[in-house]
């Protein structure tokens, strides 16, 4: 755990650090929506700093291998060596490679946040957070309702779709910028927030945000009234939901009639259910080891695409199956899968060991991120584990920063 007592030097790059992921972070992306990847790896350097001022080099370093030698530490590095390893017998070993280095650095940036981002809390860091983010939200919205004027001034792609990245990570990032406020005791500096993320949300064309902000919406009142209990139900539902995979595409095709694929025609369903059944079809024929990490891009030339049903091949070119958990399958196998279930498993437990003020916020972030992971998006995409890598911060160092046993303003 970081110092109590920082230096000055440890305070302000701890400041700076938070400043860059909850400030910057997300009002950057309105208009560069892929910058989160940078933003989260500054703040890292940040937090790393702030912690080897605040503790010395052999403090930090007993932190760090604690934290690495931890279950969940070791849990993460044996995913991330299987994923290395099924790079060997990707179709594109090259493609492959550029993508785990892109995925992996995110990772090991989302580790060094949770363990080094110091707990010494700089005052005002909830006002800076939560104006930050509605700041981000107001951007967004102002842009979507003015056809993308922003956008022409700086030269982006002048496309509603190119908000989509940034619309999720502002529905993830509500919840520990929530917990935030609340933790600070300043409850108004929800308000700008409830009121402008939702506009935001709402006047973009991202399917998986609006999901992603309901279902948080809904999960939150019941992990209110009962955190255990919706813990428990969380992870036998997400447990359940990455076990079916490999005929996920199969239920959703004899449950989705042809009256909900009319209604959320603009969100592609029917093409989504289309995509499922051709990768469920690669799962199934390499179900074991996987077809490697990253051969979900161009599946369709790999040798695999010889033994799924024809009609099914075409959508094995849609570059991932706009399914987290199902590419986990496509690509790393039942083994990669069942890192996955001790990974989730070791997530809800550390939901678990959050303060109980923390647990329903974290809980209704989960159950956002684990929507977003079900539909849409590659599981792989740096800016996907980034948004991921900033709530997972958020929540740790408020936790710690709780365990001191003062409000963190």
């Amino acid at each position: 755990m970081p110092s109590d007592n920082p230096s000055g030097a440890a305070s302000a790059l701890g400041l700076a650090a938070s400043v860059v992921l909850g400030v910057l972070m997300p009002v950057m992306l309105a208009p560069a929506t892929k910058s989160s990847p940078l933003f989260v790896g500054i703040a890292a350097t940040l937090a790393f700093a702030a912690s080897l001022s605040a503790t010395g080099p052999a403090a930090l370093g007993r932190r760090l291998r604690s934290g690495l030698l931890s279950l969940p530490g070791l849990a993460v590095g044996a995913m991330l060596g299987w994923m290395a390893f099924s790079i060997s017998w990707a179709h594109a070993p090259n493609g492959s490679l550029a993508q785990f280095a892109q995925f992996g650095g995110v990772v090991l940036c989302a580790v060094a946040l949770a363990l080094c981002l110091p707990a010494a809390a700089p005052r005002r860091r909830a006002a800076l957070m939560a104006l930050g983010l509605a700041g981000a939200a107001a951007l967004m919205a102002a842009d979507l309702k003015t056809g993308l004027w922003l956008r022409s001034l700086t030269g982006g792609r002048e496309t509603t779709y190119t908000y989509n990245r940034g619309l999720v990570t502002l529905a993830l990032l509500l919840w520990p910028t929530l917990a935030l406020v609340f933790a600070a005791r300043k409850p108004w500096l929800a308000l700008p927030l409830l009121a402008l993320a939702p506009l935001a949300v709402f006047s973009g064309e991202s399917a998986a945000a609006i999901v992603a902000l309901l279902v948080g919406v809904l999960v939150f009142p019941v992990a209110a009234l009962i955190p255990q209990t919706t813990r428990w139900l969380g992870l036998a539902a997400t447990l359940a939901g990455l076990a079916v995979q490999p005929w996920f595409g199969t239920l959703m095709r004899n449950l989705l009639t042809g009256g909900f694929h009319e209604t959320f025609k603009g969100a592609h369903s029917s093409d989504r259910v289309d995509i499922w059944l051709s990768f469920e079809a690669a799962a199934r024929t390499k179900w074991l080891f996987g077809n490697g990490f990253g051969s979900s891009v161009n599946l369709q030339n790999a040798a695999v695409a010889a033994q799924v049903p024809p009609d099914r091949v075409t959508m094995l070119g849609a570059s991932h199956p706009h399914n987290a958990f199902l590419q986990v399958w496509v690509e790393l196998g039942l083994l990669g899968a069942a890192l996955a279930a001790v990974l989730i498993t070791l997530l809800f437990h550390g939901v678990g060991r959050l303060r109980p003020a923390l647990q329903p916020f974290a809980l209704a972030c989960f159950a956002a991120a684990a929507m977003v992971a079900l539909v849409s998006h590659g599981a792989w995409q740096a800016w996907w584990w980034a948004a991921l890598a900033a709530c997972l911060a958020g929540f740790a160092v408020l936790d710690r920063e709780l365990g001191r046993g003062a409000p963190p303003l």
